[in-house]
This record gives structure tokens, C-alpha cells and sequence, in this order.
């Protein structure tokens, strides 16, 4: 069921899988942020939240996340509820009644980074068929050079 908003000008309507998108978004850049990130969490989160759109027009979410081994867990979850809730309110002027975290296990950081610096270097590398600057000024130097 869709979150609707009427106003002067007509209807606006967000999907359930719009504020899916937005929560996964928002746990993705904190978990980013502190280093619990890799392909199977992501995984695992993508599947793990839930989206209730209340008789109020409240939004009401579970998610199911690790922690960082070492941080205190009820911090942790409370930082993804805040991050949770600030973005929906002010992307999508959606009133969150509660937000559910499951913290379903503890990862170590280090078992994480070097996992984490390879995820990195591969959204910094350019696709095969993408060239990067470097090479498009040389080829372009190239082509001045043979002309």
C-alpha cells in the first residue's frame, strides 16, 4: 500500500519500495561509515527490511543488522535508528512511528577491512568500456600528435 498525500495541485504517492530504497540507503552509508560493510551484509539487508505503512500514515520499520564488534550494541542501534528516521522525515516528509533493529550478529572489523578497502578500489575503478580522464587526454594527445 503506497503512502498518499493529497494537495492543491493533485496526488503524490511513495511506495512501499521507495521508503525500502531510502532506509536501505541511509543503513548502507552508516554501516559504510563504520566499516561493518560488505556484499553479504548488503545481501542480507536488502532482504532483511521491512516497510508497515500504519491506518495513520505512519511508517513502521524492522531491520536485521550486524554490529561492530567491540562498539556498544544499543549505541549502534540507536545511531541506525536516528540516521533511519532523519533521512525518511526530511527526503520523503514521512512521520516514522517506530523503528525495529535486530542486531543479529557481530563482525570484527578487521575481518572486514581489507574486504572493505577492495569494495572501494572497485567503485573507484572505471568500467571496461569506460575509459578514465587519464586515458582520454592521452588518447586525445595522441590523435594530435598523428595528425
Amino acid at each position: 500500500m503506497p503512502l498518499n498525500e493529497e494537495n492543491d495541485f493533485g496526488e503524490i504517492s511513495i511506495s512501499e519500495n521507495v521508503l525500502k530504497d531510502l532506509v536501505f540507503k541511509s543503513v548502507e552509508g552508516y554501516l559504510k561509515e563504520q566499516k561493518v560493510y560488505n556484499e553479504k551484509i548488503q545481501k542480507e539487508l536488502q532482504k532483511s527490511i521491512k516497510i508497515t505503512i500504519n491506518d495513520d500514515a505512519s511508517v513502521s520499520i524492522s531491520l536485521k543488522v550486524p554490529a561492530k564488534y567491540g562498539q556498544n550494541i544499543v549505541e549502534f542501534s540507536k545511531n541506525i535508528q536516528k540516521a533511519i528516521k532523519d533521512d525518511l522525515e526530511r527526503i520523503a516528509e514521512v512521520y516514522v512511528s517506530n523503528i525495529d533493529v535486530s542486531i543479529e550478529n557481530l563482525v570484527k572489523p578487521e575481518e572486514l577491512e581489507e574486504e572493505y578497502e577492495e569494495m572501494e578500489e572497485t567503485e573507484e575503478e572505471p568500467l571496461e568500456n569506460e575509459e578514465s580522464p587519464e586515458t582520454e587526454k592521452e588518447d586525445e594527445e595522441q590523435k594530435g600528435k598523428n595528425e
